[in-house]
């Protein structure tokens, strides 16, 4: 998904295209599954404002 948009997208707009696909998605799974993808270093989070993230597929 983050492929589609060049590999940048915010936050939000990342959860709502996988809550399409998995609807019973909560924001605490997805955030848990983001903390994961950041920790195995595949994606780059950081901080645009307090409640916005930019989340970026690490180039490899």
């Amino acid at each position: 998904m983050l492929r589609q948009r060049k590999g940048v997208a915010r936050d939000k707009e990342v959860y709502k295209m996988v809550k399409a696909i998995y609807k019973d998605l909560s924001v605490k799974e997805f955030y848990k599954a983001v903390m994961k993808l950041e920790l195995k270093g595949l994606i780059n989070v950081s901080s645009i404002s307090k409640s916005i993230k930019s989340l970026r597929l690490r180039e490899t």
